[in-house]
């Protein structure tokens, strides 16, 4: 049975606050948030566009952007996002006749290393993609360069709603120095989980059944490997897939708010913990038994799917991007543990200076719908709203329930790489160090605990 995500509305006379008004009106509603402080989303730069400072007290009307006149809405986007747009796009200029969508598609290297500096010039993007994280996102935030979303993710319902916990990594402190909770400065409609692929004909050669858990996986490892077959397939060379592996593990090993706060830049947090140090380990031994084969740290991820998909392997640690190209007829997915492991991706974010901010509001709420959710999967990604959204086979249909049950625990802790600009390198290959026996867990927590220090005292 299909669910209807009900939408909150609040009256705007009993919020006491002007939604987006069409027509005359919106010359009084102006008027009135202009000479009451208060009325504007909190942290809204000086510089701000007159749209851009007025409250959103209820989901926007097709009235209320009509209100524009004829208007482009200029975006920047990630070129992953081209299929999704497809859709998005024309439906949008559909429904809303009078705004034309002028988007921009920039390789994603390129767009995190470009987009603060077009959101601070003299005409930057309405709606454009950033990265969570200090480099982008904070600097947005500590700029004060885009628009708290507040207002809008409580008119909406985002709140509350499927995905409400998604929003956290969107969340900053006053001066971006920590991010998790506080306004909310951005919404990502992507979502991601991570857990373990597994080869249905080799388990069912040996007689072993989808690891459901962290234990499970462990009984079967030795069963594998003494079948003369690899156990987990690994390509470790660009540093990364053992971090997503080893923090799966982590998350089995401790509670998933404490990943996630110290990911977040909270004070008095450390790496240095007992579930961190045990994954360690568990890494280690696994790396010791030939659980991963040989020759990984020369292999890239890519390449260890690409095997992975032709038969080697009876396992692969991964993320949900990996799911793509393998057949589902072939292969499942099942999480190692409800929650803890995944995020959102990139999320969204509307220019403190927009002049169209009721069509950028408009466009936001369009990618946070259930059709829009099951064209995401449709695309091959994972939508943060999944009411409705059905798989396409028995693999998708794999993912998306692991995303599911990750989403409603409310703990996906994030990526440990979002800390700070060096981590992936101070991490990734510290744990290489460990995998190969040259390291202890002590020296990988400590290490990766210092690049966590240093990073806050730059902030």
């Amino acid at each position: 049975m299909r669910t209807v995500r009900r939408i909150h509305r609040v009256r705007p006379e009993r919020a006491g606050l002007p939604r987006f008004a069409p027509g005359a009106a919106a010359a009084v509603a102006l008027a009135a948030v202009l000479a009451c402080a208060g009325c504007s989303p909190p942290g809204a730069g000086k510089s701000a566009g007159a749209q851009s400072q007025i409250a959103v007290t209820a989901p926007v009307t097709t009235a209320d952007v009509a209100a524009l006149g004829d208007v482009t809405l200029r975006m920047w986007a990630d070129q992953a996002e081209k299929p999704l747009m497809k859709s998005v796009i024309p439906a949008f200029e559909k429904k809303y006749p009078n705004v034309k969508v002028d988007i921009t598609y920039k390789s994603f290297d390129d767009l995190v290393a470009t987009v603060v500096n077009a959101a601070s010039g003299s005409n930057p993007p309405d709606l454009f993609e950033g990265n969570i994280g200090y480099a982008v996102d904070g600097a947005l935030v500590k700029a004060k360069l885009v628009r708290p979303l507040d207002d809008v993710a409580a008119a909406y319902d985002w709140i509350s709603g499927t995905g409400a916990s998604t929003l956290a990594p969107a969340r900053w402190n006053g001066d971006g120095t920590a991010f998790g909770s506080g306004n909310l400065y951005g919404m990502s409609p992507i979502s991601e989980v991570q857990g373990i692929y597994y080869n249905k004909a080799v388990l069912k050669s040996l007689g072993l059944e989808p690891p459901r858990s962290l234990s499970d996986l462990e009984k079967e490892l030795p069963v594998v490997k003494k079948a003369g077959k690899q156990p987990i397939m690994l390509g470790n060379s660009d540093q990364y897939a053992a971090t997503h592996i080893f923090s799966d593990l982590a998350a089995t090993e401790q509670q998933p708010d404490g990943i996630r706060d110290w990911i977040g830049g909270k004070a008095d947090t450390t790496f240095a913990t007992e579930g961190n140090a045990k994954a360690a380990d568990t890494m280690a031994d696994w790396a010791e038994k030939g659980y991963f084969g040989s020759g990984y740290d020369g292999l890239s991820n890519e390449d260890a799917v690409t095997r992975f998909a032709k038969g080697s392997g009876a396992f692969f640690v991964g993320g949900s991007w990996n799911g793509a190209t393998l057949d589902p007829e072939k292969f499942g997915f099942g999480a190692l543990t409800t929650g803890g492991a995944g995020a959102t991706a990139s999320p969204w974010h509307i220019s403190a200076s927009s002049k169209v901010t009721p069509a950028a509001v408009a466009f936001l709420a369009a990618l946070h719908t259930p059709e829009t959710g099951q064209e995401i999967l449709d695309t091959g990604r994972l939508p943060v709203v999944t009411d409705g959204v059905k798989g396409a086979n028995s693999l998708q249909s794999q993912t998306l329930d692991a995303l599911k049950r990750t989403i409603a625990a409310g703990t996906q802790v994030g990526y440990y790489d979002w800390t700070a600009t060096d981590m992936l390198s101070v991490m990734g290959g510290k744990l290489q160090e460990v995998m190969a026996g040259r390291a202890s867990s002590a020296d990988f927590t400590k290490a990766v605990q210092a690049a966590w220090q240093k990073a806050r005292q730059t902030q």
